[in-house]
């Protein structure tokens, strides 16, 4: 190789290594101002859900002291401190091409957490930090425990029941509820329906109370003679 083409060859690999090096360099000027902007919003969220909330900022350029930024005090880590085993094994083996959402985690003492974490990465998808979110879920999930202790009921089929000071809206109730059962309005039943309408009321109690006749009779556009009448068979008929 003559002197000329050793010194082309050579300003041709320093142009490459500088080419590199200013590429390399204003990635990392564009980490560092994404890191920035994550700082701003890692704050507001803890301060939205403080103190159940901390934020974790890292940098997986050194897995030792990854933790370049954080907010809240859950899991008592500090800046500096190193990745989680969960992140080492995502960033060894590569799998970051989805974030995670949603996955309880659990801490010393018992307490819960509800985790999520999305992996920032470059423009080849490989990923060089993670936001990191924790929510210390251990009060939430006593109350739920305890609420639903509270309202919890005996499996005895759907119960329904009407409070009225008014006993007609108290008929007016059982009579709707009837028809639903039946399926049909009053005008297009016939005479057996009707009676078996009447049996069905007798059975939830309605004839208990004196007004019943007068009100079912106004509702039906029946007789009280007719609605008596069709109670009688109605009974007769058990």
């Amino acid at each position: 190789m003559t002197s000329d083409s050793a010194s082309t060859a050579g300003m041709q690999e320093n142009g490459v290594e500088a080419m590199s090096s200013a590429t390399n360099a204003e990635a990392m000027q564009e980490r560092q101002a994404l890191f920035a902007v994550l700082a701003q919003i890692a704050e507001s969220l803890r301060r939205l859900f403080d103190p159940f909330c901390e934020v974790v900022i890292h940098d997986f350029s050194d897995f030792e002291h990854s933790i370049i930024h954080l907010e809240g005090n859950i899991t008592n880590r500090k800046l500096g401190g190193a990745a989680t085993d969960l992140l080492l094994s995502k960033a060894r083996s590569g799998d970051t091409d989805e974030d995670l959402s949603n996955y309880l985690t659990s801490l010393a003492g018992g307490r819960l957490m509800k985790s999520g974490t999305v992996f920032l990465r470059d423009e080849t998808g490989r990923a060089y930090g993670a936001f990191c979110v924790n929510f210390d879920i251990t009060a939430f999930v006593s109350v739920r425990k305890l609420l639903g202790a509270f309202v919890s009921t005996e499996d005895q089929g759907d119960i329904v029941e009407t409070f009225s000071d008014d006993i007609e809206e108290t008929i007016q109730s059982l009579l709707t509820d009837t028809l639903h059962e039946v399926g049909k309005g009053q005008p297009l039943m016939s005479r057996e329906e009707k009676i078996d309408l009447i049996a069905r009321l007798d059975e939830r109690g309605i004839f208990q109370v004196k007004k019943a006749v007068p009100i079912l009779a106004d509702q039906l556009g029946l007789s009280r003679a007719t609605v008596y009448n069709y109670l009688r068979e109605a009974r007769e008929e058990k």
